[in-house]
């Protein structure tokens, strides 16, 4: 038997240990090769959103490069710490540090080569189904089969360069140890888990100071949402490392609640158990944190899309900047449309735009003679007379006016003013209707909207907005229009119309449309959703691999704890309570303080992104990863405890 033999044997007898890392490469290696094979698609060229796809692709393949680095990393380093007592042996044995070393190197390319070759031999067979899958989400044209040779040379020597470099990387840590240190493998004995309250208080004050930080929103920006994620990811890590033995370790001192059953058992196994995996279940959560947030924030994003499709009554809206455009514009849109067979109504408005407080509080003002003649052309209910100093109002969901709208007054600050206006807020007696749903509306009294128009000067009367509402009855249905309904097609193609008159000088003025509005933020959320589910899924099997190899790097250990424990009186399911019990906290922990993170996260910069109520998205997006990791539950904990139920008495 030559090395390689040793070394391939070797893999093969370690199957059990290898295998979730086998399968997490290999399914990293897939995923990172049907992205390039898009990328490097002929096809996609051909199509504006093909190459913001493409774009979103590349920056997903350096996210799974990224983290391949880091999972592999971590991968390799659980398994020759688990195996160290093995390479004692080998050492007594007479072999050299060097031997060892190519044994170990050998071992990593053997099973980074069968992932690779695994992982495209996947990616081929589901290439087909995937190049339909992107064309349906993505909305862009039939994108035929190629042979993707170039996708799969460049994924291959990607990874390859991967293992091998990780590998040599990784033989570090075995030139600091003895070979006395070898045989003691992971049979060493623990010392009890010891708690730094200092530690444990910065902890909890960290993750209070991430929330703080985020609830300041008038001047939330860059550098403050930074600094809360650092305080935030270190409060995590010190919230595994001590606030969680501080928790055992007063848990410990109540007998009442510990001295029942096999609670005594597992709590004193999880102080260890969560103390040595403090570092893992850090990654773990930060991993599954990343996941749930990008998905909590495609799904609230695409609610909002709908929400404010479905608020905003008008198909189009025609910006007045320059009155000697308007005749002709005006024959251009009737024509178009008619050309088409719809029917429309329109209303000329006039508004102020300002704000409520803070500039994030962004209103559109109306008076009540501008407000009502919309809800007589959309058949509401009008407003009811509004008093000098007096207003009604209302706030899109989520944004920051909302906030602005819970007091009697509203402080309303225009350009054109130098104090803001102290306005009575009356009670929205009227379900107010968005003149354009993407901003909140503030409606005055008809003699202070005239009051404000007279303090016009000849500089700033720009600053008086003047729009023409375009309303379709056709199209006013329940619900968001499919991508290829007439309001869709027909909007952008006025829209794309209009910009060309733009850019030929034929007109100053603007037209925006509501259906081509909704259609290109569903396409782009479309195209993050389909990059980031990808993403999402690796950093939920990479976090399964994770808690898999910890595990059974501990199995000999556990074995020999529960085969002692047998010989005293315990009985098989004691044993699967208890040993249950210790695996689904380590497997839910994550999640559950995961998703508790996202919830506070997107809640407090929902108002600030427009993001809605994030509640329904948020608790989707941690269902799915709940549900993921009760699939690898079930199947870890099956294989864990029947090892375990060997060693019984």
């Amino acid at each position: 038997m030559n090395f390689l033999q040793f070394a391939f044997n070797n893999v093969r007898r370690n199957a059990r240990a290898y295998f979730a890392y086998f399968l997490s490469s290999a399914f990293m290696v897939m995923i990172f090769f049907t992205y390039a094979m898009f990328i490097f698609h002929p096809g996609i060229a051909q199509s504006e959103m093909g190459r913001m796809t493409s774009i979103g692709m590349e920056v997903a393949e350096y996210i799974i490069f990224v983290f391949s680095i880091l999972f592999v990393l971590f991968s390799i380093g659980s398994f020759l710490k688990a195996r160290s007592k093995e390479f004692g042996v080998l050492s007594l044995l007479g072999a050299t540090t060097g031997s060892i070393n190519r044994l170990v190197f050998l071992e990593n390319l053997i099973i980074g080569i069968g992932s690779i070759v695994a992982g495209l031999a996947g990616g081929l067979l589901l290439s087909k189904l995937f190049l339909l899958l992107s064309v349906k989400v993505t909305g862009m044209n039939r994108l035929p089969f190629y042979m993707p040779w170039k996708a799969m040379g460049f994924t291959a020597i990607a990874f390859l360069v991967l293992f091998a470099v990780l590998s040599v990387f990784t033989l570090v840590f075995f030139r600091k140890n003895q070979v006395i240190e070898l045989l003691g493998g992971s049979s060493k004995p623990k010392t009890e888990p010891r708690v730094s309250w200092v530690l444990a208080l910065l902890g909890v004050a960290l993750l209070a100071s991430a929330v703080l930080l985020l609830k300041g929103g008038e001047g939330l920006d860059f550098p403050k949402v930074m600094m809360a994620a650092a305080t935030g990811i270190w409060g995590t890590y010190f919230f595994y490392t001590q606030v969680t033995v501080a928790l055992i370790r007063l848990l410990r001192r109540s007998r009442r609640l510990l001295w029942r059953g096999t609670r005594l058992l597992w709590v004193s196994e999880m102080a260890y158990k969560i103390k040595d995996n403090a570092r893992m279940l850090f990654m773990v959560t930060v991993a599954i944190s990343l996941a749930c947030m990008s998905v909590g924030v495609i799904l609230a994003a695409q609610a909002q899309n709908e929400r404010i499709y479905e608020g905003d009554p008008f198909a189009f809206s025609y910006g007045i900047y320059e009155e000697e455009f308007v005749e002709a514009d005006v024959a251009w849109i009737d024509q178009q449309l008619s050309e088409q067979g719809i029917r429309y109504e329109t209303i000329e408005q006039e508004s102020f735009s300002g704000y409520l407080g803070t500039m994030e509080s962004y209103v559109k003002v109306y008076s009540r003679s501008e407000y009502n003649k919309a809800a007589a052309l959309l058949g509401k209910e009008m407003l009811p007379e509004i008093g000098k100093g007096q207003s009604v109002a209302h706030a899109m969901e989520g944004s920051a006016a909302e906030r602005m709208l819970k007091g009697k007054t509203i402080p309303l600050t225009l350009s054109i003013l130098e104090e803001p206006m102290e306005l009575e807020l009356l009670p929205n007696e009227v379900p107010l209707i968005g003149s354009n749903s993407y901003t909140s509306v503030v409606v005055l009294s008809d003699a202070d909207f005239t009051e404000l128009k007279n303090g016009l000067t000849e500089e700033n009367q720009n600053r008086l907005y003047r729009d023409i509402e375009i309303y379709v009855p056709s199209w006013q249905h329940k619900g968001a229009p499919r991508l290829q309904d007439p309001e869709i097609v027909i909007g952008k193609r006025l829209f794309h119309g209009m910009m060309n008159r733009l850019e030929n000088k034929v007109t100053d003025n603007y037209m925006s449309s509501r259906g081509r509005s909704y259609a290109e933020t569903r396409e782009q959320l479309s195209m993050l959703s389909f990059v980031g589910i990808f993403i999402a899924a690796i950093f939920s099997v990479s976090s399964a691999s994770f808690l898999y190899f910890k595990l059974y790097s501990e199995l000999n250990q556990d074995r020999r704890m529960y085969h002692s424990l047998s010989k005293i009186g315990l009985g098989d399911r004691e044993m699967r309570y208890s040993s249950s019990l210790q695996i689904a906290l380590l497997f839910f922990i994550p999640v559950v303080i995961s998703g508790i993170q996202t919830m506070v996260v997107l809640s407090l910069l929902g108002a600030r992104f427009l993001l809605g109520d994030v509640t329904v998205p948020v608790l989707t997006a941690t269902g799915a990863f709940l549900a993921a990791q009760l699939l690898y539950y079930v199947v870890v904990r099956s294989r864990y405890v029947v090892q375990l139920k060997r060693v019984m008495v």
